[in-house]
């Protein structure tokens, strides 16, 4: 049954002014109205005279012995966060109890006391002697245990009765190891949660150190252990959630990096795919006005240039294109010497065949250096294959495949099926090409270099001649065959033949020289 219990509460620290006490006092009312159950609660001045003043020093009131726990409670945690000397005395019935301190750990078997029940019975006496000795070293030595038996039979208290005391008192964590290990589960797993709610959605953080603080006054702990190990993990916490935030600020930064990077790619490859789509639209107009000619008419030019300063085509761009699309309509005229094939190309396409056979022999002369002087064996082979390549695709390509070096080596094939002897072969060779009549008794077969065929209907390979390594073409055209077979060895060796069809040949042919 609850009984009323009367409380005085006076504050004694000598170093606080009187203004500074009448303050306390009045926060200290104001602290305990807000406690369940105390709203009502009539609290009286204790006064004192200070300097011919009278001075409110603190404050009495009574209450039901049910509230004692939770008052108790508010008065520890004043004294946690503001340790005044004060003196404290609590009155039921016939017992009165006094303590005058600033410390809250001194409260606290007060506190387990009156939770316990038996504030106010003989076995309340033995339990708060127990839970201080509890605390004090987290558990009963051998020493203490014998005060607490010697106390035991002075209140008339069994040892059975006791020995249920004591491990109330020690809690179900007996040792002081248990005691801080338990804390220390508890306090992690605390932590825990909050690391787990920090996965999930934003959320207002609790203070966890109320209840963790109750779990201490609960074990016997002390306060300020316990808080010290609450502290360890908080800190640990708050790195933790420094580094994860550090961790996502960097990685945030490194998004915003390589999204940045990848919106200048992307404008890059814009801006290219601009560039080259211009330079594709100039290309076909290339192509326009180059289908029926070698080069634009003056009126085409004139829209090639507008186009290219509409489109921001740089002089040197327009140059190179007009140049490939000019090559790919009418042929290369790559040169490894540094020869211009334009004039050659431009003889082929308008099908001047003879002026063409002899711009040839110009050009040859002037990738091997030797200012018309007749090409020897020695020589040829100074010829660049690029060059070779050249000449021989805009003779191809202008006789439809009729004319060229390769024409030339696909009969030179020919005749090595045919003939075994090789000044048999290379008669046989100059005869197919149609550069040698057959001999006679008295006629070699050598044609006047005018009188050879300088049109599509002259033999396969006919064309280009190889003038450039006659001594003479005053009254014969005729080739040393040691100059014949370094040629025809240095095509071989710069334009390989592949397995083509090999034109047909006339085996009625003389073969025998005269």
């Amino acid at each position: 049954m609850a009984q009323d219990v009367e409380f005085s509460i006076k504050f004694t620290d000598p170093q606080l002014k009187s203004d500074d006490v009448a303050t306390e006092v009045h926060y200290l009312i104001e602290d305990l109205r807000d406690l369940d159950g105390m709203s009502q609660t009539r609290f009286e001045p204790v006064s004192e005279i200070r300097d011919v003043a009278e001075v409110r020093v603190g404050v009495t009131f009574a209450a039901h012995s049910d509230l004692l726990g939770p008052i108790l409670r508010r008065l520890r945690d004043r004294l946690f966060y503001n340790p005044i000397e004060t003196c404290f005395r609590f009155r039921i019935s016939e017992l009165a109890l006094q303590i005058q301190t600033y410390q809250a750990d001194d409260l606290i078997g007060f506190m387990a006391a009156a939770q316990s029940g038996l504030l106010f019975a003989p076995e309340r006496d033995y339990l708060a002697e127990a839970e201080t000795y509890s605390r004090t070293q987290g558990e009963l030595s051998p020493t203490e245990l014998d005060n607490l038996n010697l106390l035991r039979q002075r209140l008339g208290i069994t040892a059975e009765e006791a020995e249920v005391l004591n491990a109330r008192a020690a809690s179900p964590y007996p040792t002081k190891a248990d005691k801080h290990r338990h804390f220390e589960d508890m306090t992690a797993a605390e932590f825990s949660r909050l690391r787990a709610m920090d996965e999930g959605p934003p959320f207002a953080p609790k203070d966890i150190w109320p209840v963790l603080q109750e779990l201490a006054e609960n074990l016997g702990m002390s306060i300020l252990e316990a808080e010290a190990i609450y502290q360890t993990h908080r800190q640990r916490y708050h790195d933790d959630i420094t580094l994860k935030t550090e961790q996502t600020t960097a990685k945030t930064a490194e998004n915003s990096r390589l999204s940045a990077e990848a919106k200048a790619e992307a404008e890059r490859q814009k801006q290219v795919q601009q560039v080259q789509a211009r330079l594709n639209q100039y290309r076909a107009l290339c192509r326009q006005t180059m289908a029926n000619s070698l080069y634009p008419s003056e009126f085409d030019q004139g829209r090639l240039d507008q186009a290219r300063r509409l489109w921001d085509i740089s002089a040197d761009q327009a140059v190179q294109l007009e140049t490939e699309v000019r090559d790919e309509l009418y042929g290369g005229v790559a040169s490894a010497a540094g020869v211009d094939y334009n004039r050659l190309r431009d003889l082929l396409h308008q099908q001047a065949w003879h002026e063409a056979d002899m711009e040839t022999e110009v050009v040859i002369l002037k990738a091997l250096n030797l200012d018309m002087q007749p090409v020897t064996a020695a020589t040829v082979e100074r010829l660049p294959a690029v060059d070779l390549a050249t000449i021989d695709g805009l003779w191809n390509r202008y006789s439809k495949g009729r004319f060229g070096f390769k024409a030339q080596q696909q009969v030179y094939r020919a005749q090595q099926q045919i003939q075994a002897d090789d000044r048999q072969r290379w008669v046989a060779f100059e005869q197919a090409l149609g550069w040698r009549e057959a001999p006679s008794f008295f006629f070699r077969g050598y044609k006047p270099y005018h009188d050879l065929n300088f049109s599509l209907e002259a033999p396969p390979g006919h064309l280009p001649t190889w003038r450039w390594c006659c001594p003479s073409l005053s009254d014969r055209y005729k080739i040393n065959p040691e100059v014949m077979a370094a040629i025809m060895q240095h095509l071989n060796d710069g334009m390989p033949l592949e397995a083509v069809a090999v034109p047909a040949l006339d085996t009625a042919l003389p073969t025998q020289l005269a």
